[in-house]
């Protein structure tokens, strides 16, 4: 089944622009197909639209976090025909969608001598929660509820390095005690976000105590 989107699509270089500004358009699209189609249509209208591509490529629409694969039928119905498209993060936008992503990377950076390099890719499929938190638009260096919850998985893989990741996390200043409830940021939300980084402050209260 077809459907008319209205659209509106956040616009801006950073190596150019001032300023960002927005763009309409009207697309049709079959509500079988993925944002990562419906992007790629924007693109055929305007080649100078760029946006994240790759397995774990995500936007933002109406200030929720998401990944390109998911479908068109889940986002209609969540948002209707008429949205708005956004960088994760406008503060780290680079041009159009694309996001500047090297502060993801450096807190993996923070736990990756604990773990295995291939940890890398479980990491990687958090991306839509390190940039869903509010924190970030009052402490640039707050590490991210991705990490949080990567903590939480490697924990359990590596409990052997379970008092270096605390560690690490553990930080009044930029780590997990700045976490904030992220269920409005992204979709679709699993709940248990909220349990595991809950589970994980619990387990770092524990070990304070056994010290």
């Amino acid at each position: 089944m077809e459907l008319e989107l209205r659209l509106s699509v956040f616009r801006f270089d950073a190596s150019s622009d001032y300023l960002p500004f927005y763009k309409k358009h009207i697309i049709k699209i079959d509500k079988s197909k993925t944002l990562n189609n419906l992007l790629a249509i924007i693109k055929e209208e305007d080649r100078l639209f760029d946006y994240p591509t790759g397995r774990n490529a995500a936007i933002s629409i109406e200030g929720k976090n998401l990944f390109t694969t998911t479908k068109i039928s889940a986002i209609v119905e969540a948002f209707g025909e008429s949205f708005t498209l956004l960088p994760m993060s406008q503060k780290r936008a680079k041009k159009d969608l694309i996001v500047n992503m090297d502060d993801f990377y450096e807190t993996f950076d923070l736990i990756d001598p604990f773990v295995a390099a291939t940890d890398k890719k479980i990491f990687e499929k958090l991306v839509i929660y390190h940039y869903a938190s509010d924190v970030f638009k009052y402490t640039d260096d707050f590490q991210g509820d991705a990490l949080f919850l990567f903590a939480h998985e490697m924990v359990k893989k590596y409990p052997d390095q379970a008092q270096h990741i605390f560690k690490i996390i553990d930080n009044d200043e930029t780590g997990i005690w700045l976490h904030t409830n992220i269920c409005n940021k992204v979709f679709p939300y699993d709940f248990d976000v909220e349990n595991k980084i809950s589970s994980i402050q619990d387990e770092i209260v524990r070990a304070r105590s056994q010290k």
